[in-house]
């Protein structure tokens, strides 16, 4: 009997470092989560988490996406060792897309439907705890470089006291990439703004002026990971590096070197913009290379999103999508994303993910997901998506609500047919449920004083099959009312908890001349 039982102890060994020693792709998933499971909950830390964040990269802006011009060897790298998110979803505009990845939220439960202006004494509700909230609690080092942009008129609004450790950025939303001044006019016209944008934590770092902004957010990174691998207390890493690039002002780095390559391009806008494009893509290669040399790399998960759409005015380029940044057109939504990680099964390497994912997932996914943690809240409309990512399964995530306002109880005449006088939308909405997106209020352009934020054509309602007409060329709605009232049911679901959106209120005590000339807290 006792020969017997050392002999099933010898084979369930055996059998335990079959498993572990196995690659991926010969494992079946349930076993690929397991053994995952197993290593993180054995290591002395959760992984390193490096998010990156571009600023109005557009769709066809990166090398990896056919027929783009821009070369970006270390993105290309990390997207084609990693997974393509092919089907993930930001906001139109900035300020929504960093609120619903800090929060969860979806812009309708945030209360952050469109950019926050600098004149404005408002940001991101004080009562929503953000990721770095979630991953501190967690036991992780905190660190944000480059961009904020949910508000700055309060100290307990900037980031220092939203969770983050470290700072090392602009708190607004665009500054000139060389002197970090920022010139703004209010959106009534009525006065203008003018100040200096750049902080080493709390302090003003004005003697980082002439230094171009790319640059001195990937030199931080790099510090940040070195000290951060010497460090004697052993907490895993969360860098959060919110890249300016490549909004406008379009800038290019001092030199030849970045421009040189896009000597081709006739239009001077769009080749500057390629160059900024092609010093983020150096900057995220410097990254990647310290994580290796510090041993950290292993153990780390590389996430890259776009904000939102390109503008094409200020060179970006968005095709074959339609819209741009400020539209809920593929175009302005559809982001540019990959996940890159040695802790991805191998079996999704190089592979495109389809599943349905968004900016408001993150969240849950690094929280819950990558680390195995708490969230620091039960609101939220996010997934846990990493073990989709991870391993290629199917998203939990059937819809995603980009926006929903006005009149909840609106109940159109079906059948529903547009330009009808009598049957005027008096809700407006954007959802993307399954292959299908309804649109009503086509945004039209971005307005600050409006109670919806933009300025909509009020007869526009849109239906498209995404699936079968991913560019948005066929408005099909007369064909599918039945869609229609399906979808529309979901935005009113989704209407009946939204947050009432609020009109800007301009200060004039914002204008940093008030305070030494440099942006910051005025209340």
């Amino acid at each position: 009997m006792e020969h017997i039982f050392k002999m099933a102890i010898t084979i369930t060994l055996f059998l335990l470092i079959l498993i572990y020693l196995l690659p991926d792709d010969l494992l079946p998933d349930e076993i690929q989560m397991r053994r995952y499971d197993v290593l993180r909950n054995s290591q002395r830390k959760s992984p390193h988490i490096v998010f990156i964040l571009a600023d109005d990269l557009g769709w066809n802006d990166v090398g990896f996406h056919e027929g783009s011009e821009i070369k970006t060897p270390f993105m290309d790298e990390l997207a084609s060792s990693g997974v393509r998110l092919d089907n993930y979803y930001v906001q139109p505009v900035c300020s929504p897309s960093r609120a619903s990845i800090m929060t969860g939220l979806y812009t309708s439960h945030n209360g952050i439907n469109r950019y926050i202006h600098p004149t404005e004494p408002t940001c991101l509700p004080l009562h929503l705890p953000t990721i770095a909230d979630s991953l501190r609690q967690n036991g992780y080092a905190t660190h944000l470089v480059g961009k904020w942009h949910l508000g700055m008129s309060r100290n307990n609004c900037l980031p220092l006291n939203r969770g983050f450790d470290s700072f090392f950025g602009i708190y607004g939303g665009s500054g000139d990439y060389y002197t970090h001044r920022v010139h703004r006019n209010a959106p009534s016209g009525e006065f203008s703004i003018e100040g200096y944008d750049f902080r080493d934590n709390e302090r003003v770092a004005r003697e980082l002026s002439g230094q171009y902004a790319t640059n001195l957010y990937g030199n931080r990174a790099l510090e940040i990971i070195e000290q951060h691998a010497n460090n004697t207390i052993q907490k895993p890493l969360f860098l959060f590096l919110s890249m300016q690039t490549p909004h406008c002002p379009i800038q290019a780095p001092d030199g030849e070197r970045f421009l040189a390559p896009y000597g081709g391009i006739q239009k001077e806008r769009r080749r500057l913009y390629a160059a900024m494009v092609s010093s983020m893509d150096e900057a995220i290669g410097n990254v990647t290379r310290a994580l290796d040399m510090h041993g950290m790399r292993n153990n780390t998960v590389i996430i890259f999103s776009s904000d939102n759409g390109g503008i094409y005015k200020q060179g970006g380029n968005n095709k074959p999508l339609r819209g741009e940044k400020h539209q809920v057109y593929e175009g302005g939504i559809k982001a540019v994303a990959f996940v890159n990680s040695p802790l991805l099964s191998s079996t999704v390497n190089g592979t495109s993910y389809l599943g349905l994912l968004g900016a408001a997932d993150w969240h849950s996914t690094l929280v819950e997901g990558i680390v195995g943690g708490k969230m620091t809240t039960n609101q939220t409309d996010g997934h846990n998506m990493w073990n989709a990512i991870r391993l290629g399964e199917p998203s939990p995530r059937s819809e995603y609500l980009f926006s929903v306002g006005g009149d909840c109880a609106w109940t159109p005449k079906i059948p529903f047919k547009t330009q009808d006088p009598n049957n005027v939308p008096t809700m407006y909405g954007c959802i993307r449920k399954g292959t299908w997106k309804l649109i009503i209020g086509e945004s039209r352009q971005l307005n600050l004083q409006s109670k919806d934020a933009y300025l909509r054509n009020e007869h526009a309602v849109s239906l498209f099959n995404i699936h079968d007409d991913p560019y948005e060329q066929s408005n099909v709605l007369a064909d599918h009312q039945d869609v229609f009232e399906e979808l529309l049911k979901r935005l009113k679901f989704h209407c009946q908890t939204h947050v009432k959106y609020i009109p800007m209120k301009e200060d004039r005590n914002s204008d940093p001349r008030k305070r030494d000339g440099v942006y910051g807290p005025w209340l």
